[in-house]
């Protein structure tokens, strides 16, 4: 499918070449996975715990994934969740999350996205989260804003902590869920109210398109965030580290810039 968001802004030859690869790469996995939802479960495996899964879906996905990027730009290298990494020496680096949201797709549940994002050195150049159920493309280049379809997307104005719509995740350890659990406790009682929806990238997607307000996690891997925060900062909004529950691992805070300081105050609070 062309893509029809209407074009790439400031955005450099460079990007507008590596957004069409990441978008018809997404769009590849989404079929693949769309043709496999809800039917039997096959090749399930656990990662980081016994409730950490990953299927042949996911798989499958990941090998379109892979396969487009290495026939367009062979010398690019490739960190993807579930077949680990591969060097390269163009500079650019792909994070790529075949499946956000495995547990949400096993269960039937219509809450789950691919992702995809492409970095030159440490920052990201391109960034792209789709929806395949919704058939919703989230896109971001540096410097060309962040769409889907027509509409370019803007996060939340909201400026009142207390109408803040929070979304946030949970990790796949039991221990450290109980900490999270303790961190939520506190928020919980200053924000409108908390969503758990199960696709960290997604719902970074999400919040730049406003659709929430903020989005907050304590366990993230760079894979599940990296397309959402560029979309985030290309829709306007700010995203920033916070203490995580996982010995060197940050997470991650992304908003609206009026409720951000105070948001970023509440998850230090809370470590």
């Amino acid at each position: 499918m062309t893509p029809v968001h209407p074009g790439p802004g400031r955005a450099s030859a460079l990007a507008v070449e590596l957004l069409a690869l990441a978008e018809g790469a997404a769009r590849a996995a989404g079929e693949i996975l769309l043709e496999r939802w809800r039917g039997p479960a096959t090749g399930v495996t656990t990662k980081s715990s016994h409730t950490d899964p990953a299927s042949d879906a996911d798989r499958a996905a990941e090998v379109a994934i892979v396969s487009r990027i290495h026939a367009a730009r062979p010398d690019d290298a490739i960190v993807a969740e579930e077949g680990g990494a591969t060097a390269g020496g163009s500079g650019i680096r792909w994070l790529i999350d075949p499946l956000d949201g495995t547990v949400n797709y096993l269960y039937g549940v219509p809450q789950w996205s691919v992702s995809i994002a492409a970095l030159e050195g440490n920052e990201a150049v391109v960034g792209v989260v789709h929806d395949p159920v919704r058939d919703e493309l989230f896109v971001a280049s540096r410097g060309g804003g962040a769409w889907c379809g027509v509409e370019r997307l803007s996060v939340s104005s909201e400026t009142d902590l207390a109408r803040v719509l929070l979304m946030t995740g949970f990790s796949y350890v039991a221990e450290e869920r109980v900490v999270q659990a303790r961190q939520q406790a506190q928020l919980v009682a200053r924000v409108r109210d908390l969503r758990r929806f199960g696709s960290a990238a997604l719902d970074l997607a999400w919040t730049a398109a406003g659709r929430a307000d903020a989005y907050l996690e304590t366990v993230a891997n760079p894979w599940d965030w990296a397309a959402g925060v560029l979309l985030v900062r290309e829709a306007g909004g700010q995203v920033s580290e916070v203490p995580g529950v996982r010995s060197g691992v940050p997470g991650l805070l992304a908003s609206g810039p009026g409720v951000h300081e105070a948001l970023f105050a509440l998850a230090h609070a809370g470590a």
